[in-house]
């Protein structure tokens, strides 16, 4: 499954209205690192964004390269899903993407998923000319957990049948075989999967993905995800990765993850490629956005009101 030279590049994200300003950041670097005769078919799964925060978003997408399309997930589909451990920090659109096999047309064969706290650095062609084969996505694999047996991986691994050594993958950057995920319901299986499992799930939708998709997704060059953890290791010896490997990830990512929870709009936690943020920001229609002392103490009273509420 391969793209020809006339196909457009599908890419799906959602997000809620809180996350509409980082959504834009994330759609107009991938748009701005595009190859100059590509075009990108964008889905947007809204998760209750404002009008307002719509509008703006348009007016952030670099023109003439990209088709969108707004899609909303039925409550119907959502409700089952059950309230995990931790789930008070993790919204609902968390989920959305189970639901892209569905939500597509099913003239639409493959699409890459796209997580809403990125910023693309390279163009996302050569992500999609990636080969599909049997597989039913392409991912890479967590710097946290590298495998169902680490300490953040699958609880039940050795239950599920799977070896120690089974590698387990991030969710942020995905590309799924639409085919393979509908002929074979891998999403009610993952909901099914969260269900019964709930006690044991830590990565929320993530753990279900790997535990339905254990040994059937393909591992990809890590530089398509990088996470932040791989700034924790003192060197690449400390790491999963070889030199040249961890040489390349640290120093030139064609994808930057800000995968934990301080991100570069709501903390003044160090990045090294934070700046990359608030340059595709500028581009936006939240232009000069930045973490400044009012934000922060407004974060802060927030963050005061709801303890008070909660008590």
């Amino acid at each position: 499954m391969a793209l020809s030279n006339d196909e457009s590049i599908v890419v799906v994200c959602a997000a809620d209205d809180g996350y509409s300003m980082p959504l834009s950041v994330t759609v107009r670097s991938l748009l701005e690192n595009l190859g100059a005769d590509k075009r990108v078919d964008l889905y947007i799964i809204d998760g209750g964004i404002s009008d307002r925060n719509k509008q703006k978003i348009l007016n952030s997408l670099k023109p003439d390269t990209y088709n969108l399309t707004w899609l909303s997930i039925p409550d119907e589909w959502v409700n089952d899903i059950p309230e995990l451990p931790g789930s008070e920090r993790i919204k609902i659109s968390a989920y959305y993407r189970l639901f892209i096999p569905k939500l597509l047309p099913t003239t639409v064969r493959k699409a890459i998923y796209l997580d809403s706290d990125l910023v693309v650095c390279h163009d996302i062609t050569d992500l999609w000319n990636l080969e599909l084969l049997d597989s039913y996505a392409l991912a890479v694999q967590d710097t946290v957990a590298p495998f169902a047996s680490s300490s953040w991986g699958l609880r039940r691994y050795k239950e599920l049948g799977l070896q120690s050594d089974c590698k387990y993958f991030n969710s942020g950057v995905l590309v799924i075989n639409l085919d393979k995920w509908r002929a074979d319901h891998v999403s009610e299986e993952v909901v099914e999967y969260l269900i019964t499992n709930q006690e044991y799930v830590i990565a929320h939708d993530q753990d279900g993905l790997n535990a339905v998709l254990a040994n059937k997704w393909t591992d990809i060059d890590p530089r398509w995800n990088q996470q932040p953890e791989i700034f924790s290791y003192a060197s690449w010896e400390n790491s999963q990765f070889s030199k040249e490997t961890y040489d390349s990830l640290v120093a030139a990512p064609y994808i930057v993850h800000f995968a934990t929870g301080g991100k570069p709009w709501n903390t003044r936690e160090p990045h090294p490629f934070k700046h990359l943020f608030f340059k595709y920001v500028d581009m936006t229609a939240w232009k000069g956005y930045r973490f400044d002392l009012q934000r922060r103490l407004w974060r802060r009273l927030q963050r005061e009101v709801k303890r008070i509420m909660n008590t």
